[in-house]
């Protein structure tokens, strides 16, 4: 049913000041039994609870590219020495130099993670897209080959790995100070000004083929649903009959006041943004994410000052003059022509964070110096030849 909008004569903010709570709240393990009917199979493996979590993080935060050892295939290797190892002891010793051979190739150990990781693929029929608490890493799905189940399908935990590590997006979730932007002082903080660091969860979903043009995202201030963006950058003609985007409009604002207003944090969340994946005939939807409402989101297609002024627009009483003009919300932007300045044209998304497969091989084991050394002998042996 429709929703009854507050009208005041004070202005909100650009961004509203967060609680701990409030940010917790959009990890897939805080909102997930809630919504387990309307979104996407997901399985939650709490790193801490696997006794495996400062080992990850030794391992994701070296400046090696090792993998794991024992995560390469979909089963357990019957060896104990991995194949990942030896493929990357072949690499460093092709590229061998005097900087390089003065260290060991660290190994690392995740047996428990490994079985975890098998087993959630094994349950969702050997494919599933991995993300962290809150971030998924979007910008690294050049890294596995393209097939057609798609860019970001992983059917191994070495899969899962290498994306994570080649991801410049999920170190968003390892830094307190970034995971918890926009949150007012924590009360259990270790002293002045400090922020605990998040409990580190894998998230796994079942991996299913997307079509971009049904994804959106809207945008909800203090309690107020003002926004609706289509999440790909691309020019879709069916998105240009008005029909459809009203249609579009009535689904996903039924879908927030009949599924998720009174649901998500109990009905005690006023902001916040979320993200649904619409039914091919556009009457239904799944719900793909949550997010806090922070200038860490993309807002796509709107700016935070535009979804501000929306807000600020639709709680202000209405003048006698301004009754046919004002807009029903929420507003639904698109990109309306393929000379839209948003949209994409031949570059690949996440461009700025690709790079070689070969300085992907060629890191194998090296910290940073030794790679750089590595790489400026291959340059000057590839030119010479």
């Amino acid at each position: 049913m429709p929703i009854p909008i507050s009208t005041s004569d004070e202005e909100c903010d650009l961004f509203p000041t967060l609680t701990r709570q409030q940010i917790e709240a959009a990890r897939t393990s805080s909102w997930y039994d809630t919504f387990e009917d309307i979104t996407f199979d997901s399985t939650v493996i709490d790193l801490s609870e696997l006794g495996e979590e400062e080992e990850f993080l030794h391992w994701l935060e070296a400046d090696s590219i090792f993998l794991p050892e024992g995560s390469e295939g979909r089963y357990a290797p019957e060896s104990s020495t991995s194949s990942t190892r030896r493929r990357s002891s072949s690499n460093a010793s092709s590229y061998s130099s005097s900087s390089s051979s003065s260290s060991d190739a660290p190994v690392y150990h995740l047996p428990k993670l490994n079985a975890a990781i098998r087993q959630v693929i094994e349950k969702y029929d050997g494919l599933v897209f991995p993300k962290l608490n809150w971030t998924a890493p979007k910008d690294a799905a050049f890294i596995l080959p393209q097939t057609s189940s798609g860019p970001l399908h992983c059917t191994s935990p070495s899969d899962v790995y290498l994306l994570l590590k080649s991801s410049d997006f999920i170190s968003h979730d390892l830094d307190p100070s970034r995971a918890y932007l926009g949150c007012s002082p924590d009360p259990q903080g270790e002293g002045s000004g400090s922020v605990r660091k998040p409990k580190l969860e894998l998230v796994l979903k079942r991996f299913q083929d997307i079509n971009p043009s049904r994804e959106v995202r809207c945008f909800v201030r203090n309690n107020t649903f003002i926004g609706v963006t289509q999440r790909d950058n691309v020019f879709y003609d069916h998105l240009k009959n008005e029909d459809t985007r009203l249609k579009i409009c009535d689904t996903v604002r039924a879908f927030w006041e009949d599924e998720i207003r009174e649901n998500y944090m109990n009905g005690e969340a006023v902001d916040y943004i979320f993200d649904l994946y619409l039914s091919p005939n556009f009457d239904s939807a799944q719900i793909i994410d949550f997010q806090p409402y922070r200038s860490s989101v993309d807002p796509l297609l709107f700016t935070y000052e535009e979804l501000l002024s929306i807000f600020n627009s639709s709680t202000q009483p209405l003048q006698e003059s301004e009754n046919a003009r004002r807009s029903r919300l929420p507003i639904f932007k698109i990109i309306d022509s393929k000379a839209h300045p948003s949209a994409s044209r031949n570059a690949p998304t996440y461009q700025s964070n690709m790079m070689p497969l070969e300085m992907i091989e060629l890191s194998q084991g090296r910290n940073m110096q030794e790679f750089k050394d590595a790489w400026d002998e291959a340059v000057a042996q590839g030119m010479a030849e």
